[in-house]
């Protein structure tokens, strides 16, 4: 027994030395080397690594062909970068029976059957890896194989939802508004929808422009004076290369609720979108809002919020994983004769996305704010301060490529020390969303 240990655990080396090997004279841009090696190598073959180095020498052995400057191909040449591409194309799908999430791997193939003109399959395989979570540059590569990068493209989904609040009679979103102590429970139905349209200024890339819409409705059965209804408008100008994207736009909004026209607002959020590798990618943001209330009521809750923040983002196979740290800082007009307007807040989240079959999907996303207000609670007393906490799971079931059903939960807690402000809530929904 300790015998057939120890021989295997020898064999496990071997192979790992083997590997290692063709990398380091992969390194070294000794393409033909490692072909040669990788195709004697037969104690290795079920090893993805093996089969990704061989292809990625072939590719880069027809790179030097294709990209030789100023002397055209020969009819060999041509023969040959078509013999190396063919070669890449055999060995990346070995990878893919070995490991068939692989997107990476899934975009260069896609990309070798449209070079070697397969055309059916290079249509197949770019369908079949579009709903992974891909980086902006794979994405982009994609869509130029499947001829979608036509100066155009539209993105919209619309979504419908029933459900159930155990207490609506709290401010949305982070508006502070005067609320009672009263528990408000209600059915409600909910509507959202979301538009987006990219237009690039050239077929190189670059630059670009870019609009956005968004509308939110909520109408509560039980309690008409929280109907809900919000929208936004966006549009600016971006500018993208292989591993970052850089977007400025500016933004309307405007929110009717409590029975009235509520709030208008104007935002300027730039933001930077960096790929550290196909796997993690970094945002950092920023934000400038001004916000008028409408009713004379409300105009004194006139503020500015200013803030900023970074995010990273961390894709494996199809499925992704994040965390956001953002910092805002909230200063009102007339917070000398209105309490609660003034504050600092920080907001912690982060969640996962995960398949666990391709039908079926799980979401889990917590969020925390800490928020810190220039106002006492009574005179004489500390600081009003508050922490909120949020958890949200979601179950999804796929019915069609487009079509999603889904069912949600999410808790609500704030703790303050500031006895009106401190509440909970259960939230239940069943929706149904369509993409586009």
């Amino acid at each position: 027994m300790k015998k057939t240990i120890v021989l295997l655990l020898m064999l496990q080396m071997a192979l790992l030395a083997g590997v290692a090997d063709l990398q380091t004279m992969y390194d070294e841009k000794k393409y033909k080397e490692v072909i040669i090696e990788a195709k004697g190598s037969t104690d290795l073959y079920g090893d993805a690594k093996l089969h990704l180095l061989w292809a990625q020498s072939a590719e880069a052995m027809s790179n030097v062909l294709k990209t030789r400057p100023y002397v055209p191909l020969s009819p060999a040449e041509k023969a040959k970068v078509v013999s190396l591409d063919e070669m890449a194309m055999s060995a990346y799908e070995r990878v893919l029976m070995i490991d068939p999430d692989n997107t990476d791997v899934r975009v260069h193939l896609a990309m070798l059957y449209s070079a070697l003109e397969r055309d059916e399959l290079a249509d197949e395989m770019s369908k079949s890896t579009e709903n992974y979570q891909l980086t902006p540059s794979q994405r982009t590569s994609l869509e130029s194989i499947r001829g979608e990068e036509d100066l155009q493209k539209v993105r919209a989904s619309a979504e419908i939802g029933i459900g159930y609040d155990s207490n609506i009679n709290v401010s949305p979103g982070d508006l502070d508004l005067p609320t009672s102590e009263d528990e408000i429970s209600t059915m409600f139905v909910q509507l959202k929808g979301a538009v987006s349209y990219t237009h690039d200024l050239s077929e190189e890339g670059g630059w670009y422009a870019r609009g956005d819409g968004n509308l939110f409705y909520q109408n509560n059965l039980d309690a008409d004076l929280y109907n809900l209804f919000a929208f936004s408008v966006g549009a600016g100008m971006g500018y993208k290369r292989e591993n970052y994207d850089i977007y400025l736009p500016v933004s309307y909004g405007r929110v009717h609720f409590l029975d009235r026209d509520l709030l208008q607002s104007v935002s300027i959020d730039p933001r930077v979108n960096f790929a550290l590798s196909p796997a993690f990618i970094l945002n950092a943001n920023a934000r400038y809002t001004q916000r008028s209330y409408i009713e004379d009521i409300d105009e004194r809750r006139n503020d500015t919020v200013v803030g900023g923040g970074l995010g990273l983002y961390w894709l494996f196979a199809r499925d992704f994983a994040y965390f956001k740290l953002n910092f805002d800082n909230y200063s009102a007009e007339f917070s000398d004769s209105l309490l609660f307007t003034d504050k600092d807040t920080m907001t912690a989240s982060f969640g996962v996305n995960y398949h666990v079959q391709d039908w079926f999907i799980t979401r889990f996303d917590y969020r925390y704010r800490s928020a810190e207000y220039d106002d006492a609670v009574d005179a004489g007393s500390d600081e009003r301060s508050d922490d909120y906490h949020q958890a949200e799971f979601k179950i999804s079931r796929m019915f069609l490529d487009s079509l999603e059903g889904s069912l949600l939960y999410r808790y609500v807690r704030n703790d303050s020390n500031y006895e009106l402000a401190e509440y909970d809530k259960n939230i239940f929904m069943l929706g149904l969303q369509y993409n586009y």
